[in-house]
């Protein structure tokens, strides 16, 4: 009791005892607990761990001494633990509620042991029970909130029990209890850091996962750093102080070593039942969202591994995280309950179906709720799916969460390859809907591609949409939408393609400077995705979809991005309209893979795959033209390295017979190709082998004839066949063609007969052959074959647009223009190697040096070009360096072109040797200083000299130029050739060929200054000849290869063989002499001539007979030198003929004159008769003897003599010429008419009928019969003839036929009597014969008057008949209908009826009346009616019939008669009475008719009908109408015309008239006309005159007068500028006076230049050309007459070429022919074949004719090659650059009035007025400015525009006349003063601007007048007025 005592009052004290004691009892009652004495050493005892932080150990040093001597004195007897520890806790408990944490302390140390070594103690249920009641009814009391310190109570039960069941696996579900309690309530002892242990080992009950710490501590969150068992406390330190003593804590648990695992394993169910119905019980009592606490949400995310328990969390979450009181324990619990769901359960997906429904509202709840989704995917990768599915479909559905897109784009940035599976397969989930979900899709893919940032794996997507899913497969084959899936998934990957356009992707393609590495990746993932595409598509798209036709070959197109544009963006019009362009383009302009190629050829050769070969081929060939122009910065476009392709290719062009067909047995099938395609196949593997040399391009180069020939033709730029770099001189191309054709025909032909034998039974033949010309022979490894024309022209354009030819030869590796180059040889020209060095790009030393030394050859050294300068600087390094190989390459070529048959390409060599070996500049390059001064100097000349020594040997032989002839003997003669005699020999043996054989220029060569050429060659022929003797045996082992030598014996016994040529030309060498004290000479005379020795004797080899070497054109050679030596031995032995042959010879001296006269004296004495009888002409011989006596020759008396004494006197003979003088012709006296008397003609009669008179009956029949015409000679001859008997007129009649013609005057129709009749008809009763003449006669006669009699009698009963008059015009009118046919009637009738109806066209039966006018019928009496109707009817009567002739329906309308009467009733005299008959110079014929439109559409129907009726000459019947037509059509002739012109195709008619009119009226179709492209043609031929005519002729002949007159220049400008002004408006009418243009031109160019130039020739070639200029191109469709004119011009620039002054206008003409190539190439090449010589000579001086010749192969001399092969490609003219000033130019004239901007226009378009076309939108403007001079400055531009161009006068118009209207006096001034100017280049509008001046100066105070007449006289020279 006293212990107890004590204890208290010590207790009471506090703080003034430093260490408590503890209770007595306490001591006693765990003293009596130990069975063995305290100090047992195996009892343990544990200790608390030493810790300065921890205040519940502060006094723990001393309580093992107390202990040890409390318990040592102690003698109780033991008693039953349990029991004790029944009674103490309660007494514990009292103790320490009470107490300090210094009582805590001692408490612990006092239940410690007990707990160590007995835990079983701790264990029991009733001790459970009770410090579970004890802690329950603290939790449930709120003990916590009423003293704080009791928390170490409950630290320490918490830990005995930890401690109790450490190795316990299952604990009690009191525990759970207690702690749900606790943790839903105040939290007393969860959220301390002491019963860590307890409550870690209690949470593994609920099976859920922490989250990591990086998520919790993200910047959404806001809580402290913390370790407790219970997640995320609120309790948070609120200083620094209280961070360090949690740390300490924390500290002090972690070195406990506490195990936890999961306890409660047995009984998960009864743990999920406790916590639901806690958690149901809380939110029983707490149903409004306000009552629910933090600590209540701060349980349910612990328990978040309970499935249940998430359900209910998930359900409540989004209200919570929106409460700002719960916002921070929410987020805990979000992030618990997406680290803990796992999609393996219906009930995890329908939390994963909630959470992806949660709408949050600001950005970092929403950062904070991605960053948990992550951790989700991470922690369980089954959960991507649903998420991501329930995610779409809430995003597609009408309640759709803002976050969606959010979420999905966290989603694929956590699994990039499992989101974008995930995705796919929810793609083809919602493809595989009843409802299209396409448009849907392709707005989610955008926005999440959005979302992304472009940082989206779209081939990822795609590879997931088109891999092989079975189940996928399996659905589509049952859905009925198969055919919409399979579009939808090719657009689905097309919209991947184009999200691939990021922004950083279009600012790196439109900027300048390109940032590559953004460019690459980009089309590396499209060139992939189109990859994956394809594959798709030959893999399994047709298995799976079973497409159509037109479906697959859609979508591989589509895929492509071969499709038209409107299938990329028609579903939602995306891309947009501004930037749609730019994504296709981005999109489709990718490199080509490989793998995608090859996949298309497979699909292509496929049988199961709707794509044919045609069509993949076509594919192919559009990808590869496409990558193949994508620039090289980035991927390489085309990297092919599977030679397989090639052969693909080539199957895939082959062509394969039926499968059903049965060829006969052992014939083998030929392997043939489609034409069409076997060409295209090459020209797209050669885009393959020019982007992939190294590997593709040197296997086709060695394998394939037919693409090395194209790479050829690309390298060269010549693109025919067959190339020049392919030719040789043993191959006929042209035969080998022929042959291969013929073999192939018949290949073909054979087996299409077998074909047809098998199928048709059809007979094949040449002509109805269907594979014959679409078939060709497959031999690609073959001989190269001639491609068809349209294949080179897109080869050529292939060339051109994909720069082939540059990729080729800029591959050193293999090295193609090397190989080209060494196989076509030095000597050959090659024009297109300058080409490609000035086309180079890059270094110099990349190309070879053979292509550099062509392009130095091909530029004139004098033209400072940046270029040649650099090149010939390379060069000359090359030269000089130490590399010896790379410096003779140089030399090689260049000494090689010397030997070149064109003697400009060896004149280049020579200026290009001096160019390059010259150690400075060289300012002469035309000489020989390379071979005399530099190429001794060059340093590897050793090595070079054998070379050049070859190659001018062989120069020697070509070489024309004799100073270069000269210089290269010297160095050839002057060199050692010492070591090899065979050399000497060879160089021998060519110097004598240049002598001999080569004679002109030898003769020119070897007189020379100093004779210095001579001496070389006496010097080296006299050491050849004496080598000659010493190596006698082995020269003639080398004589063996020539055909003619001699063995050569001189008298001393020496002797060798020698060529006859050497022989010839060493005495050649002495004819040139004498050179005085030159050994040489005397040697080599002496050796072949000796003074004293006999000559040498020449053998032939063989024989070894005697032969002579000096032939008589020798022996003639050596008379004419002036060596007395060579004269005597040629003299000598010299026969009489050949004496007399020579003396007859010129250029002989006299010297040897006179000694050939001694010799033919001292002949003549031998043998006169011999001498005498060699003369054929002894005149002419005597003449030449007397003639070279008085030269001074001496001799030859002896010889004239002989000849006098033989010649026959000639006697002169008299002859009487008679001269023929001609006949003088009678005069020639007028007739006179005889007027027969009637004497005569009784006597002739008499005559006739006498039958005894003996004269010629029938001579007086026919005088009689010609005097008889008069009436009353037919009287007096019928009255002789009537009293006549019959016996004497029946002889006559039967005798003479004579007579009839006299009887057809007596008996004619108009003379009827009755007498006439009754005689008539007794002589036909008489007269027998009814084939006689006269009995013919009187029949007709007979018969003719009774019709008259009948016809007359009808008349007459009808006249009685007849009422009334009108009734008689009716019924007249129906009896010549009726009687149309009978002339005789018809007449009558028309005289009857013209007196019976005055008026016929006015009555009441108008009908019958217009049909006897204008009905179809023929009708002879037609124009008889019609005459009397225009002369009688009324005017009334006139218009009626005028309208209705004019009706719509013309079809009862007889055209013709139609037409007469319009003109007549033009013509007809009424209209005209009164008017003047003087027809005014200047009248116009008035419209008297005024047709309004649909009149005048008929009028030319009746024309057009009427030429169709008048096949023979309607052209002429239209040319006779179109006057009528032109009176009355001028209202309406547009229409007429535009009428026409749709009719002129089809109707040749419509098109002459159209052409006639437009001719006549030229106003009126010039715009229609010029659109029509086939008129100009029939135009200019046409032979009727035009309107325009006679203006342009006088345009043109004074334009070519040229008068020398002073005001001739201005003059000269006003013609040309209404010239040109009718040329730019009617240029098909100006293009009939081209002849005359071309003629006028004839003759001026041969003008020296101060005439030409000061006489104004010049300057009409100048506006000739300008008006050629603007009739273009129809100029061009007369060729003919273009080169007639052009012959002018080349013939200026042959004379003038040469003058600076003409550069402007060579350049004029290169762009105009170069337009006419364009145009028409073969015209203008067969042209400038003929005349390009003339651009060649000039191109020195006139460099701008090198684009022309650069594009043109000129002719060779003896080229046999057809001007066909000669046509290059049509280059279009180079533009000329703008000044670099000219955008600053243009936007300081769109800014504001700058009259320096002004001035400078003006400088900058004086010569060039083309480039005011776009300034002079704003110069209109200008005309209105308040300054003067800016005002104008910019008339005068504006007119010098006009001039340049008439046809913008439209544009000018209403500046114009807003100017003259303007209120400003200045303004209109200034227009009125280039009024004139204006006016003639805006003749159109001449009236409209003449009339508004006329206007102003009559309603304004200015004077207009002067303008005016101005204006008109100006308009007037085209009239010549």
């Amino acid at each position: 009791m006293d212990r107890n005592k004590s204890g208290q009052s010590q207790s009471t004290r506090g703080p003034k005892a430093k260490i408590t004691q503890q209770p007595p009892d306490l001591f006693i009652a765990l003293g009596a607990k130990q069975s063995s004495p305290r100090d047992d050493p195996k009892r343990s005892v544990p200790l608390p761990k030493s810790s300065n932080s921890s205040h519940l150990q502060a006094s723990s040093s001393k309580v093992p001494d107390k202990l040890k001597r409390e318990g040592s004195s102690s003698s109780l007897t033991a008693v039953p633990p349990s029991k004790k520890m029944k009674v103490a806790l309660p007494g514990s408990r009292t103790n320490i509620a009470g107490s300090s944490s210094s009582g805590m302390s001692i408490e612990r140390i006092g239940v410690e042991p007990w707990e160590s070594c007995k835990p079983s103690l701790f264990t029991n249920e009733h001790l459970i029970a009770a410090i579970i009641s004890i802690l329950r009814r603290d939790v449930t009391s709120g003990f916590k909130g009423i003293n704080k310190t009791n928390a170490y109570f409950h630290i320490l039960f918490m830990n005995l029990l930890t401690h109790a069941f450490a190795d316990v696996g299952h604990w009690p579900e009191v525990f759970v209890k207690i702690y749900v309690e606790d943790a839903v309530a105040d939290r007393i002892f969860i959220d301390n850091p002491y019963c860590k242990p307890f409550v870690d080992n209690i949470i593994t009950a609920f099976n859920t996962k922490l989250p990591p710490s990086s998520l919790l501590k993200s910047e959404t969150w806001n809580s402290s750093s913390r370790d407790t068992s219970s997640p995320l406390t609120i309790t948070s330190a609120e200083d620094d102080s209280k961070n360090e003593v949690f740390m300490e804590h924390k500290a002090v648990v972690e070195n406990w070593n506490v195990k936890v695992y999961p306890r409660f394993t047995q009984s998960q169910e009864n743990v999920e039942k406790i916590v639901l119905e806690a958690i149901k019980e809380q939110l029983a009592r707490r149903q409004q969202p306000e009552t629910i606490t933090k600590n209540f949400v701060r349980f349910l995310s612990i328990a978040c591994g309970l499935v249940e328990i998430r359900i209910i969390a998930v359900s409540r979450i989004e209200s919570w995280l929106h409460n700002h009181k719960l916002m921070k324990p929410a987020q805990e619990l979000l992030a618990y309950l997406c680290y803990n769901c796992s999609a393996s359960s219906q009930r995890d997906l329908e939390i994963i179906a909630q959470l992806s429904k949660l709408r949050l509202k600001n950005k970092p709840m929403v950062n904070f709720f991605n960053n948990c989704l992550r951790e989700m995917v991470y922690s369980f990768p089954e959960n991507l799916y649903p998420l991501l599915k329930y995610t779409i479909y809430n995003e597609l559905s009408n309640a759709r969460n803002t976050n969606n897109l959010i979420v999905v784009g966290a989603l694929f940035q956590v699994a990039p390859e499992a989101s974008a599976d995930a995705f796919a397969d929810i793609c083809l989930e919602l493809l595989l809907n009843k409802d299209d979900y396409l448009r849907s899709l392709r707005a989610l893919l955008k926005e999440i591609n959005r979302v992304l940032r472009h940082d989206f794996n779209l081939l990822n997507i795609v590879h997931s949409l088109l891999r092989d899913r079975k189940e996928f497969a399996n659905s589509v084959r049952e859905s009925e939408f198969r055919e919409r899936i399979f579009l939808s998934l090719a657009d689905l990957v097309c919209m991947c393609m184009l999200l691939c356009v990021s922004p950083q992707v279009r600012d790196a393609f439109t900027q300048n400077k390109r940032d590559v590495t953004v460019l690459k990746a980009f089309q590396k993932q499209v060139s992939n995705i189109q990859r994956e595409a394809v594959t798709w598509l030959n893999d399994s798209a047709l298995r799976v979809f079973r497409p159509s036709l037109n479906d697959f070959h859609h979508v591989l197109l589509k895929v492509l991005f071969l499709e038209q544009a409107e299938h990329y963006y028609k579903i939602d019009s995306w891309p947009g309209e501004n930037e749609r362009n730019l994504f296709l383009r981005l999109t489709s302009e990718v490199p080509l893979l490989q793998a995608t190629l090859l996949r298309i050829l497979l699909i292509g050769a496929s049988k199961e795959h709707p794509i044919n070969p045609t069509e993949a081929i076509e594919i192919s060939d559009q990808l590869i033209r496409r990558a193949a122009n994508l620039p090289q910065d980035c991927i390489a476009p085309l990297v092919i390295d599977n030679i397989e392709i090639i052969g693909i290719f080539l199957n895939l062009c082959s062509y394969n017979y039926p499968e059903n067909i049965t060829l006969p047995a052992g014939y083998v099938p030929p392997s043939l190709a489609i034409s069409g395609l076997y060409w295209k196949v090459w020209l797209v593997l050669l885009i393959l082998a020019a982007h992939n040399p190294m590997t593709f391009g040197n296997e086709v180069w060695n394998k394939y004839p037919t693409l090395r020939m194209f790479m050829e033709m690309c390298i060269t730029n010549h693109f025919s066949f067959p190339p020049p770099t392919m030719s040789s001189l043993d191959e006929d191309y042209q035969s080998r063609e022929q042959q291969i054709l013929a073999l192939e025909k018949q290949k073909i032909l054979e087996f299409e007969s077998h074909l047809a034998a098998a199928s048709t039974k059809m007979e094949i033949t040449e002509q109805s052959s269907l594979l014959l010309p679409q078939l060709m022979e497959l031999r690609p490894e073959g001989e190269a074959r001639r491609p068809p024309q349209a294949v080179l022209d897109q080869l050529q354009h292939l060339n051109n647009t994909h720069r082939m030819g540059h990729l080729l030869c800029r591959s050193r590796n293999p090295d193609f223009l090397l190989d080209i180059m060494s196989r076509q040889g030095g000597t050959a020209h090659m024009p297109w190697l300058a080409e490609l060095v000035h086309n180079s790009e890059g270094a110099l030393a990349h190309l070879p040096v053979q292509c550099l030394c062509e392009y130095l050859l091909s530029t004139a050294p004098t033209e400072k070009l940046t270029k040649h300068g650099q090149l010939l600087a390379h060069l000359r390094t090359v030269v000089n360096e130490n590399d010896p190989q790379t410096a003779c390459e140089v030399l090689e070529y260049l000494f090689r072109r010397l030997t070149s048959d064109h003697g400009a390409s060896r004149t280049q060599a020579t200026k290009g040797l001096n160019l390059i070996l010259a150690p400075n500049e060289e300012t002469e390059t035309n000489n020989t200083n390379w071979l005399t001064n530099y190429i001794s100097q060059f340093p590897h000349f050793t090595m070079i000299k054998p070379v050049l020594v070859q190659f001018l040997r062989q120069a020697l032989q070509i070489e024309t130029n004799p100073s270069r002839v000269s210089s290269y003997i010297n160095f050839l003669a002057t060199q050692d050739c010492n070591d090899s005699f065979t050399e000497l020999n060879e160089l021998i043996a060519d110097l004598s060929s240049v002598i001999i054989e080569r004679h002109s220029v030898a003769s020119y060569v070897l007189p020379g200054r100093d004779n210095q050429t001579l001496k070389n060659l006496l010097t080296v022929f006299t050491t050849h000849i004496q080598k000659a003797r010493e190596y006698s045996e082995d020269i003639y082992s080398s004589l063996q290869n020539y055909s003619e030598y001699v063995l050569v014996t001189w008298s001393t016994g020496e002797q060798c063989h020698m060529q006859t040529l050497v022989i010839h030309a060493a005495i050649v060498l002495l004819t040139y002499g004498p050179l005085d004290n030159f050994e040489p000479f005397s040697v080599l005379l002496n050796l072949w001539f000796p003074e004293t020795n006999e000559h040498p004797r020449a053998y032939t080899p063989d024989t070894n007979e005697g032969t002579s070497y000096l032939p008589d054109w020798m022996k003639l050679r050596m008379i004419r030198s002036n060596v007395p030596r060579l004269v005597d031995a040629a003299i000598e032995k010299l026969e009489p003929p050949k004496l007399v042959l020579f003396i007859q010879s010129f250029g002989i001296p006299t010297n040897s004159i006179s000694k050939l006269l001694n010799t033919l004296d001292k002949a003549t004495l031998l043998d006169p008769k011999l001498v005498v009888d060699s003369v054929l002409d002894k005149t002419y011989m005597i003449q030449l003897v007397e003639v070279q006596n008085k030269r001074g020759a001496v001799g030859g008396e002896t010889f004239v003599k002989a000849i006098e004494m033989q010649m026959p006197v000639v006697q002169d003979v008299d002859v009487k010429v008679e001269v023929e003088t001609k006949k003088v012709l009678p005069n020639l006296v007028k007739s006179q008419k005889v007027v027969p008397n009637a004497e005569e003609i009784i006597k002739m009669l008499n005559n006739i009928f006498n039958p005894n008179y003996g004269g010629d009956k029938n001579k007086d029949i026919l005088n009689l019969t010609r005097i008889s015409f008069e009436q009353h000679s037919i009287d007096l001859i019928f009255s002789f003839v009537k009293n006549m008997s019959v016996n004497f007129l029946l002889p006559v009649i039967l005798k003479y036929n004579s007579i009839s013609t006299l009887f057809r005057l007596l008996f004619s129709p108009h003379n009827f009597t009755t007498e006439k009749l009754t005689m008539a008809t007794n002589l036909l009763n008489i007269l027998t014969d009814k084939r006689n003449c006269t009995y013919i006669v009187l029949k007709q006669f007979v018969k003719q008057s009774q019709n008259n009699a009948k016809m007359k009698q009808e008349c007459l009963d009808f006249e009685e008949s007849s009422e009334s008059s009108e009734n008689v015009a009716e019924k007249l009118g129906k009896m010549l209908i009726e009687a149309k046919s009978q002339e005789e009637k018809t007449g009558l009738l028309v005289d009857w009826l013209s007196t019976i109806e005055l008026e016929i066209a006015y009555c009441q039966k108008q009908k019958l009346q217009k049909d006897l006018l204008f009905s179809k019928e023929n009708l002879s009496f037609r124009p008889l009616l019609m005459s009397l109707v225009l002369q009688r009817a009324s005017w009334q009567s006139l218009y009626g019939i005028m309208n209705y002739l004019l009706k719509e329906n013309t079809s009862d309308i007889c055209p013709v008669s139609a037409l007469d009467f319009l003109c007549a009733l033009t013509q007809s005299p009424k209209l005209w009475q009164g008017r003047d008959k003087a027809i005014p110079k200047h009248y116009h014929s008035e419209d008297v008719f005024e047709f309004g439109k649909d009149q005048a559409i008929t009028l030319v129907k009746y024309i057009l009908e009427e030429s169709k009726q008048n096949s023979s000459n309607w052209q002429k019947k239209v040319e006779s109408r179109l006057v009528l037509l032109l009176k009355c059509i001028k209202n309406c002739a547009s229409s007429i015309l535009e009428m026409l012109l749709n009719d002129s195709d089809s109707d040749v008619y419509a098109r002459e008239l159209l052409l006639m009119i437009y001719m006549s009226l030229p106003s009126s179709g010039q715009h229609l006309i010029n659109a029509k492209g086939n008129i100009s043609k029939q135009a200019y031929s046409k032979n009727c005159p035009s309107s325009a005519d006679e203006i342009s002729h006088c345009l043109l002949s004074a334009l070519a007068a040229t008068p020398r007159s002073k005001d001739w220049p201005r003059k000269s400008q006003d013609l040309e500028m209404c010239a040109r002004k009718l040329a730019a408006t009617h240029p098909i009418l100006v293009l009939r006076q081209l002849p005359m243009l071309g003629g006028s031109l004839k003759g001026r160019a041969q003008y020296d230049w101060g005439v030409l130039k000061n006489r104004g020739h010049l300057l009409l070639f100048g506006q000739v050309l300008g008006l050629l200029e603007l009739l273009q191109p129809t100029v061009f469709e007369q060729s003919t007459t273009l080169c007639d004119i052009l012959d002018s011009y080349f013939l200026l620039l042959q004379y003038h070429g040469h003058m600076k002054e003409l550069s402007v206008l060579v350049q004029r003409i290169i762009t105009f022919i170069q337009n006419w190539m364009t145009n028409d190439i073969k015209a203008a090449s067969r042209y400038l074949q003929e005349h390009g010589s003339v651009l060649l000579d000039i191109q020195m001086v006139q460099p701008g004719v090198r684009p022309l010749l650069s594009n043109v192969s000129l002719p060779i001399a003896d080229q046999n090659t057809p001007p066909e092969l000669l046509v290059r490609t049509a280059m279009s003219p180079i533009m000329d650059p703008l000044p670099p000033h000219w955008p600053q130019l243009l936007s300081a004239l769109q800014t504001s009035e700058n009259l320096s901007v002004l001035q400078e226009l003006d400088h900058v378009t004086n010569k060039k007025p083309q480039l005011l076309e776009i300034p002079s939108q704003h110069l209109y403007n200008y005309i209105n400015s308040s300054s003067g001079t800016v005002r104008s400055l910019a008339l005068m531009l504006i007119v010098r525009w006009l001039k340049y161009n008439p046809r913008a006068s439209s544009e000018a118009l209403p500046a114009v006349l807003t100017c003259l209207d303007s209120k400003n006096g200045d303004v209109v001034a200034s227009i009125l003063d280039k009024l004139s100017d204006l006016v003639s280049v805006m003749q159109e509008y001449g009236k409209v601007i003449l009339t508004r001046v006329f206007q102003l100066g009559m309603e304004s105070t200015l004077n207009t007048t002067s303008n005016i007449t101005k204006s008109i006289d100006l308009l007037n020279l085209q009239s010549g007025c």
